[in-house]
């Protein structure tokens, strides 16, 4: 017994791109739901939490696209608790495919109270969460970690985004997801429609809520595109991007 959580998925069309591949906001949609489920199943999950007026909320997560995943694809999702790191509750995820491991992805949570909206570690709630690992195996060796704008840039802004009602979850703020989908959109659509995806990292740094407007700051650093999300004094998130440099249908 490996102590996982599994579910089977399939690549639907409302998965895929126009290259016919996973997107890399699916991934991370099926890691939502995937990490609901399971930490549900441990007797941690969103409802035990509801009873101490408190939320999972994701920090901050790094994910490998190791291979590409096609439309119409059958695959499987793992997910495991691998116990705390310093403030954070880290979660592992790996998502194999047709021919071997296709995404390996970690994770760092925190438990927010839902009234003052910080960081909640409640001696009770405590008591609940282990704070031993499920499963000692790691997708990714390294916890994800924090990402700063290199010293001396100066960002291009790419435009802003007015949060709507498709934007916001059951949390009451902004869908971590949404954050990877604005920012892909901002980039340029010949690299984003042309070249596969290998890596992304990603904080959570403040709530964004309905009626916020976010401003999208970009560079480029060492092979990747970083993006920010700013909301007045306040960045949001920070997410990086390494793309192969060869065409996707070459790479």
């Amino acid at each position: 017994m490996d102590n996982k959580y599994y579910e089977n998925e399939l690549i639907t069309c409302y998965r895929s791109d126009l290259n016919q591949l996973m997107r890399p906001d699916a991934f991370l949609d099926m890691a939502q739901q995937i990490a609901v489920e399971a930490a549900e199943y441990l007797g941690f999950g969103r409802n035990k939490m509801l009873e101490f007026g408190c939320a999972w909320v994701i920090a901050r997560m790094h994910v490998r696209f190791e291979k590409k995943v096609r439309f119409d694809e059958k695959v499987r999702l793992s997910t495991w608790h691998k116990g705390m790191s310093g403030l954070y509750f880290i979660r592992d995820y790996r998502l194999e495919a047709q021919g071997g491991t296709a995404v390996n992805s970690t994770s760092s949570w925190i438990v927010m109270n839902l009234g003052s909206r910080k960081i909640c570690r409640d001696d009770e709630i405590m008591r609940i969460i282990p704070s031993g690992s499920q499963c000692e195996e790691s997708a990714i060796e390294e916890n994800a970690g924090r990402i700063v704008f290199p010293r001396g840039v100066v960002p291009e802004e790419l435009g802003t985004h007015t949060v709507h009602y498709s934007d916001i979850d059951y949390n009451g703020h902004v869908n971590n997801v949404k954050y990877t989908v604005w920012a892909l959109d901002c980039l340029p659509k010949e690299l984003t429609c042309g070249h596969f995806l290998r890596e992304i990292s990603i904080n959570f740094n403040k709530e964004a809520r309905l009626g916020d407007s976010v401003t999208f700051l970009h560079t480029e650093s060492d092979g990747c595109h970083i993006v920010e999300g700013r909301c007045g004094d306040h960045q949001v998130f920070i997410e990086t991007f390494t793309f192969d440099p060869a065409p996707v249908g070459e790479a």
